[in-house]
């Protein structure tokens, strides 16, 4: 089964909402040194991109079949070892390996410090694309945990994803469209904004309400059924 907000998911830089400053950086340093070998760390709010722009810059420097994602408090030194071995060596497809690690802040000291090592190995730099995603709540606390956090991420690229007006405006515009395209819409525009503010700013959360109906506004008279969209559905 395929939720709306995976069927809804950015799959480009040119598809990302809002975020100009990120992307435009993102964008130069593809341009300079390339996006191979990097060591990428997003911080943002629940539902505000951090794992769509993780997996969009994977797909820039990986297949499918040589990208590895998991969660930091399933991701363990054996596991590390697992993907140095893989990293030892380019892919027969693609440029090379990309691994993503999701809620950065629950990764432990003896992991961290695996990383650190790793990180500086001159073929795992050359084969290999890391991205970690937290929060800034999550990093926060991370960081006062591991006395040697400050130079785990002095090894990284950090990017903050702030939610500037342009940023909501476009999250806005984004909504109106989808539930427009479903047949589920209908509400005047303030409606949509008040929706993702009520969620935090979490477009997860606000595309998740408007899959059960939140946005739908059946015309007057009208006895036109509404078209939940279809969990299995692929686009």
């Amino acid at each position: 089964m395929t939720a709306i907000y995976e069927l809804e998911r950015p799959r480009a830089l040119d598809e990302v909402c809002g975020h100009k400053g990120v992307i435009a950086g993102l964008r130069c340093l593809e341009r300079t040194v390339g996006l191979q070998g990097q060591v990428f760390w997003f911080v943002a709010g629940s539902g505000q991109g951090k794992t769509t722009l993780a997996r969009i810059l994977a797909g820039m420097v990986a297949e499918d079949c040589t990208t590895h994602e998991t969660d930091a408090q399933d991701l363990n030194v054996e596991r590390i070892k697992d993907w140095e071995h893989k990293a030892s060596f380019r892919p027969l497809f693609g440029g090379g390996y990309a691994f993503i690690v999701n809620e950065a802040h629950w990764l432990s000291s003896r992991v961290t410090s695996k990383l650190q090592t790793l990180l500086e190995e001159p073929c795992v730099q050359a084969n290999s694309t890391w991205i970690f995603t937290t929060t800034k709540k999550g990093e926060k606390t991370l960081f006062e945990n591991l006395m040697d956090g400050p130079q785990f991420l002095s090894r990284s690229l950090r990017y903050e994803l702030e939610m500037d007006d342009d940023t909501k405006h476009e999250m806005v515009q984004r909504l109106i469209k989808i539930a427009t395209g479903y047949e589920v819409g209908g509400k005047p525009p303030e409606a949509y904004r008040v929706l993702l503010e009520s969620k935090d700013w979490n477009m997860r959360s606000a595309l998740q309400a408007i899959a059960t109906g939140a946005m739908y506004a059946q015309p007057s008279g009208s006895r036109q059924r509404v078209r939940i969209p279809e969990a299995t559905a692929q686009r």
